[in-house]
């Protein structure tokens, strides 16, 4: 019994292994024609990368030709400077020194990097007095000019009676409020604008790092030719920037009596909202803001170092300032 399922087995797996081998056989052979295939492929693709990756260089060569540009090249210096991004800006002036040292263009990017530098000097020797003075290593200026109109400041006083529009040995004239009194400014204003708007001047209280606005100044005419010209009979040309450059104006800005004992400054903003208006009275032509003239109420030295603040004058200086 034993012989026999001995001998059965045997041929079973005979039977078995013939198959087997014809199958695997089969197997191999299709395994064999697609990786022949793959392999083709394979070496097309290799041959087309190659192929791109050259055109990629070129490309990258063209480029850079023409990156490799005078012209171009200063202009990135010149953006560069603009943005303060001052490693691009000496990179691009390398690149023009190495390439085109004698040319214009590294010449005029050497000077505006050197112009920088020095600007950057200044800047940081200027940042180490307002460290150590604040505010009042700010210089007043006596003529400074606001979006094309220059204030020349002849004086700048306190009073209790602002006077305006002198004529015929007469004027106009308003007081202070009780418990106020005026700051009182005498300038000519310029400009070759025909119809401009006049600038905001404010008075802003010094306290520490900081200003703070507490008024704002008023313009008035300081005179007329004369009497019917006060009253709109006839036109002043004196008094029109379509007919003449510069214009005498008196303003005005109160302050309290308890604030004029402060240290404070009167600060130019920057704005120029001001308009030339006709108005019920005499004289039927002025000087007044706008809805939109509003200026920063609390300033810092950044104001004045980066922006358009400029100071015209200093009250009640500390000592030593």
């Amino acid at each position: 019994m034993l012989y026999k399922k001995s001998a059965l087995l045997v041929y079973f797996c005979a039977l078995v292994s013939g198959g087997c081998d014809s199958k695997f056989s089969q197997a191999t052979d299709t395994v064999a024609s697609q990786t022949s295939v793959i392999s083709a492929d394979l070496v097309r693709v290799k041959q087309e990368n190659e192929t791109l990756r050259a055109e990629v260089a070129a490309l990258n060569k063209k480029l850079n030709d023409a990156l490799i540009n005078p012209p171009l090249l200063l202009a990135r210096v010149t953006e560069a400077i603009v943005a303060e991004k001052m490693a691009s800006a000496r990179q691009a002036s390398a690149v023009l020194e190495t390439h085109f040292p004698d040319s214009v263009e590294a010449r005029n990017a050497r000077a505006a990097i050197a112009k920088y530098d020095a600007e950057l000097v200044e800047k940081k020797k200027l940042q180490d007095i307002i460290d150590a003075r604040g505010f009042y290593a700010l210089q007043p200026q006596k003529a400074p000019v606001i979006n094309g109109v220059t204030v020349k400041t002849e004086s700048l006083v306190f009073g209790a009676r602002w006077q305006f529009n002198d004529h015929d040995n007469e004027w106009n004239y308003r007081d202070a409020e009780r418990g106020e009194r005026f700051v009182l400014l005498k300038a000519f204003l310029s400009s070759v604008d025909k119809d401009p708007k006049l600038p905001d001047l404010g008075l802003y209280l010094i306290e520490g790092k900081g200003m703070t606005r507490i008024g704002q100044f008023q313009y008035e005419f300081r005179r007329w030719s004369n009497y019917g010209t006060y009253i709109g009979l006839y036109h002043d040309y004196k008094n029109d920037f379509s007919h003449t450059q510069s214009i005498p104006f008196n303003a005005a800005a109160a302050i309290k009596n308890s604030d004029s004992k402060l240290p404070f400054a009167v600060v130019a903003t920057g704005e120029s909202c001001h308009e030339r208006v006709t108005k019920i009275g005499q004289p039927e032509v002025g000087y007044r803001p706008a809805p939109s003239c509003v200026a920063k109420k609390i300033l810092n030295i950044e104001d004045f170092t980066r922006g358009n603040y400029k100071i015209l004058a200093f009250f009640n200086k500390p000592k030593g300032s």
